[in-house]
């Protein structure tokens, strides 16, 4: 039998809530820390500047410069 694109793209969904179901919040934790470091690892500089000004302020992005330069 082959699936329908709606039909596996819910059979994704479907697995996706059973593995976070399965987890405690540790482990969901560490899963979203790898997704986003998978994304940022293919970020400049720039691009980090631009999405933590957007998504928080300049400070942020100054308190997290000195963070890993002190």
């Amino acid at each position: 039998m082959t699936l329908s694109v709606d039909q596996l793209r819910q059979l994704k969904s479907n697995y996706a809530e059973q593995i976070i179901d399965s987890m405690d919040m540790d482990d969901l934790v560490m899963m979203a820390h790898d997704l986003l470091m998978d994304q940022y690892e293919q970020c400049s500089e720039h691009e980090m500047r631009e999405e933590v000004e957007e998504l928080y302020s300049e400070d942020m992005w100054e308190d997290l410069v000195e963070g890993v330069t002190n």
